[in-house]
């Protein structure tokens, strides 16, 4: 039996055309969230290029799902590209991500490297032994989360912002860093049980798979993060076969950020 992919579960906003970017925000996150924070510069992206942006299932304005293996990375992976499907976007496609978004493109390009042509990972998550090791607190996040919702997770997020981003960046967006929390607010009490369940169970391909993914890949990473420590890009860098690697450590390397996305692309233009 055929399954059917239903593409009004998920929101979605295409610009441009031509060679295309598939891109997908972070854990609890959104493209509201993901404009709100005014870092992505989203509206510079070059016409020439197009843009793919959609909310991941469970999240902003997209469907909710019943199941917590819809929000286990290789199973986001399969949505992201099921996305381009629909959209008929001309493969070999390049997928990227913030974080989770990052991880979903990840699984993407290992399950079908023959529609991949470049990776852009924003922002890695932690992973490997150092994920192992949180995942107690993932199950503590799955409970509270029951409990106080996404207003309520929100709240106690936006007390602690500065263990949450580098504290450069927060000085830097003061006025729109709380916006990173809007997608958060959104979120019901059992897509947040299902999603913290999820990050329990998710972790980074092994070196191993990393190691057959050859094509370019951008790595952006940034210094005082501890949920994406560069350590994860440091070993992302390592293993896979053909990528380049920027750390900030301030505000003016990550405004570079957009142009540095953009000229990628560019370069893989077909």
């Amino acid at each position: 039996m055929t399954e059917q992919f239903n593409i009004n579960q998920f929101n979605c906003s295409i610009s441009g055309k031509g060679q295309s970017l598939v891109w997908a925000h972070g854990l609890c996150g959104c493209m509201q969230s993901e404009d709100a924070i005014g870092v992505y510069a989203w509206h510079r992206f070059p016409k020439k290029l197009q843009l793919i942006r959609y909310d991941a299932i469970g999240h902003g304005l997209s469907t909710q799902s019943q199941s917590v293996d819809d929000y286990l990375w290789p199973n986001l992976a399969t949505d992201m590209l099921r996305v381009a499907d629909h959209y008929r976007a001309a493969t070999p496609l390049i997928l990227g991500g913030q974080s989770m978004g990052s991880a979903t493109s990840l699984y993407a390009a290992l399950a079908h490297p023959e529609k991949v042509k470049g990776l852009v990972l924003m922002t890695p998550p932690i992973g490997w032994q150092a994920r192992a090791a949180q995942v107690d607190y993932y199950h503590k996040i799955a409970k509270a989360a029951r409990i106080l919702g996404g207003k309520g997770l929100a709240k106690m997020n936006a007390k602690h912002i500065d263990k949450m981003l580098p504290s450069w960046l927060i000085d830097a967006h003061k006025h729109s860093v709380l916006g990173m929390l809007d997608g958060l607010k959104l979120m019901k009490r059992q897509t947040l049980h299902q999603l913290f369940t999820a990050a329990a169970h998710n972790d980074l391909p092994t070196t191993a798979q990393l190691a057959s993914i050859d094509v370019p890949t951008l790595i952006l990473a940034w210094e005082g993060d501890a949920a994406h420590p560069i350590d994860s890009a440091i070993t992302l860098k390592k293993w896979l076969p053909n990528a380049t690697l920027h750390i900030a450590n301030a505000m003016d390397d990550v405004n570079e950020w957009p142009a540095l996305i953009s000229e990628f692309c560019l370069a893989l233009e077909q």
